[in-house]
Parts: structure tokens; sequence; C-alpha cells
């Protein structure tokens, strides 16, 4: 047993080793262009990764449903189907990867319906074209992280959410602080542009130690003001 948890663990970090290098929009999406079809079978599920349905439970703590929520860096669609599980009714996702969304868009519900109302590619790191105060409620997780959207990024998805919407965004706990998201989300609250400001700390993988950085998200939950 031992032996088999080492090997999970050196995949894991092989896995994210190659996430973690990509500098620029263009790394990205060839990383995730190669990765898509096999993102869940080779990395979420061996891995036993439960962020997915950290951010779902979290938003549902409280919300409606009725939606419609955006999935910022929705990826294959993991935590879109967490959230139509838990009856979020509506649900957008935006990705950089045309790839990852053909995934996100094979997802379906129990009456085989699509997860996604809507989906979008776009590079997270500039303006979106997305109105202003559209969603009731902003979703994001595994798109701040190393090599990928720093803490500027979260001004965007702040602009598309209306007053009073719930916001639930996942950092890599490694740079929460470094990286300056911290700083970021304590602004945006002393400013007034949030309100309720709750970082949580969730362990990534079922397995994991919740106070390893690698295998951490700090989850920022919030109101929209």
């Amino acid at each position: 047993m031992t032996g088999e948890h080492s090997a999970q663990e050196a995949d894991r970090a092989a896995l994210l080793r190659a996430a973690y290098a990509v500098k620029s929009a263009d790394d990205n999406r060839e990383l995730y262009g190669k990765w898509a079809a096999t993102y869940e079978s080779e990395f979420t599920i061996p891995q036993g990764y439960i962020a997915d349905r950290n951010t779902a439970e979290l938003l549902c703590e409280g919300f409606s449903g009725a939606g419609p929520v955006l999935d910022w860096g929705c990826g294959t669609g993991l935590v879109g189907v967490q959230l139509r599980r838990r009856g979020v009714e509506v649900i957008d996702g935006i990705d950089i990867s045309p790839e990852m969304l053909a995934q996100a868009r094979s997802k379906t519900d129990s009456d085989g319906s699509p997860v996604y109302r809507r989906l979008m590619e776009a590079d997270l790191n500039g303006p979106i074209d997305i109105p202003s105060g559209v969603y009731s409620g902003i979703v994001s997780m595994g798109v701040f992280t190393h090599g990928h959207v720093g803490p500027g990024g979260i001004a965007e998805l702040l602009r598309v959410a209306r007053p009073g919407a719930r916001g639930v965004v996942g950092v890599h706990s490694a740079i929460f602080e470094a990286n300056g998201f911290r700083d970021r989300f304590e602004r945006y609250a002393a400013d007034g542009v949030i309100e309720g400001l709750d970082v949580k700390r969730r362990q990534s993988y079922e397995d994991a130690d919740v106070n390893e950085p690698n295998h951490a998200t700090l989850i920022a939950v919030f109101t929209v003001a």
C-alpha cells in the first residue's frame, strides 16, 4: 500500500510540474490541448481530486440555485457537474483551451441535458466579452495557481457578477500570500467591493494533508457588493 501511495504521489507531482511550468497563454493552450482527453482519467480520478466538490459545496451553502453561475476556468467541467448535482440550474463556463471546453461540452445531467448552458473560449488574463453584472454566482477552481492567472484576473471576474452575487474563488495555498492574492481580496473587502470575506483552507485531494501547501487550496468566499 505504501508503494502504491508513493507511485500516486510521483504521478501527481509529474503532472503538476507540467501544469505549473506554463508561462504564457500559448503554453497553457498547448499543455491542456494535449492533456484534455485524459485529464480526468490520468489525474483527477486516480489522485482523488476533490477541489471541484469543495467549490460546489461552498457556493451552494449560500446560493438559491437559480443562477446563472459562471465557472471561471471551467476546464473539463468538473465543477459544473458538481454544481448541477446540487441543484444549480444555469451554468456558463469559460476557459482558454478549446480542447478542455470540448470535454466540458460533453458533460450531461442525469436527464441527458447539457451541464453548461454556454461555453466560451478566452484568455482569462485579459478582458472577456461578457457584459457587467450578469451572474448571480461566480466560481473558480484551478485557475489561480502556479503559472496561470495572477491576482489581477479577479477584477474581471468580479465585474461580471451582479450585486449580491456569491463568489467562491480557490487559490493554490502555496501562492496565496506570496503572489498577492490575500492582499487583493482584503483590499476589495476594505474598499467595499466585496463583503463577508471568509478564506477557508481545504484539501485538494482525498488523501492529502491540508497543511501541506501543494496539496491544499485557500478558498475565498464572499458576496459581491
